[in-house]
């Protein structure tokens, strides 16, 4: 009896699981685009990704950030918010991420720092509190984009998302893992917005 009643749960908790990641899917599928489709909105927010010592921006965090330059340098937007933890004992993020993009050309007044996202719920919320955002186009890696237009939409942003093309090869265990932590969070974003009352979210 126990032992059906452990399966009978286990199986519940896998079909929730399934539920949450789809409806993350189905909720952003539509606000995604390319880079030449994306419409304007009033800034460019990157999310921040692993810095190594020195200040070198890490593989995927330039893939970020060469979408976001190709987006600006478009016109899509006149100012790069960048959100990552600017905090922590690791390497500045928010600092490497600035370096990056004024070396290439950004005017150093288009760039917006936000050193206090911590997590990708934390970013949307501080964009439309902190920085009083109304709209942005949002910027990651594909594997992540969706989830983090799900969330900016929740804090209340007129959100849009473009996926970063990858500009290296990724190996099949970086790809694997990736996703795999991607669907376990997009399970805890969906908590986060209908069942556990974030307090970011709450003082909205």
């Amino acid at each position: 009896m126990l032992l059906r009643i452990g399966a009978i749960a286990t199986i519940l908790v896998l079909v929730g699981f399934a539920i949450a990641h789809e409806h993350v899917l189905r909720s952003s599928r539509p606000l995604l685009y390319e880079p030449s489709r994306v419409p304007p909105r009033e800034a460019i927010l990157v999310l921040g990704a692993r810095v190594d010592p020195g200040g070198v921006v890490s593989h995927m965090l330039a893939d970020r950030l060469e979408a976001a330059l190709l987006l600006f340098r478009a016109g899509k937007a006149p100012r790069i918010l960048l959100s990552g933890d600017g905090v922590g004992p690791g390497e500045d993020e928010v600092a490497a991420m600035s370096s990056y993009l004024e070396a290439r050309g950004v005017p150093r007044d288009a760039l917006l720092e936000d050193r206090g996202g911590l997590r990708t719920l934390d970013t949307m919320v501080r964009a439309r509190r902190i920085f009083g955002l109304r709209g942005a186009i949002v910027v990651s890696n594909p594997f992540h984009v969706a989830r983090a237009v799900f969330l900016a939409q929740h804090a209340g942003l007129d959100a849009v998302g473009v996926g970063a093309e990858a500009r290296v090869s990724y190996s099949t265990g970086t790809l694997f893992r990736n996703r795999g932590r991607e669907i376990a969070a997009r399970v805890r974003a969906v908590l986060d917005v209908y069942v556990l009352d974030d307090p970011a979210l709450a003082t909205l």
